[in-house]
């Protein structure tokens, strides 16, 4: 049980590190298109990603008793397309992830957490999608 425990705790502080440069990566490209649907779509999930990055710090902390520490990691993209291709990726992959870590909780205090940022990752990958269709 301890084994599963900690895998879940890895997964967790990957999200933490992974969410936290997610919304880094959306503040820079809202600023590379002056659509205001993109923008609107993309502040969404900046502020989204803002808010998982808090939740799973707080479940680290209710699990560990400490935050996670990381240096954070940059996301480069060469162009708005690219970078909204990219997003609409790593947003498909967090979904997928927080399933898996649904299945793996190791306390009822963490499904809240994980099953809203599942849900916002899809959404996201929608208005990535919506995004991405209107600039072909």
């Amino acid at each position: 049980m301890q084994g599963y425990r900690e895998s879940f705790i890895q997964r967790l502080q990957r999200s933490i590190e992974e969410e936290w440069k997610d919304h880094d990566f959306y503040s820079r490209l809202k600023g590379d298109t002056s659509n205001r649907l993109f923008r609107d779509y993309i502040k969404h999930a900046e502020d989204d990603e803002l808010k998982h990055y808090q939740m799973f710090q707080h479940l680290h902390f209710q699990l560990t008793g400490k935050y996670h520490d990381f240096e954070p990691e940059m996301i480069s993209y060469r162009s708005f397309e690219n970078g909204v291709i990219r997003a609409q990726q790593d947003e498909f992959k967090a979904a997928e992830m927080y399933r898996e870590m649904l299945f793996m909780i190791p306390t009822p205090v963490a499904y809240q957490a994980l099953f809203t940022a599942m849900t916002d990752e899809m959404e996201h990958a929608t208005r990535f999608g919506t995004i991405y269709g209107r600039l072909k």
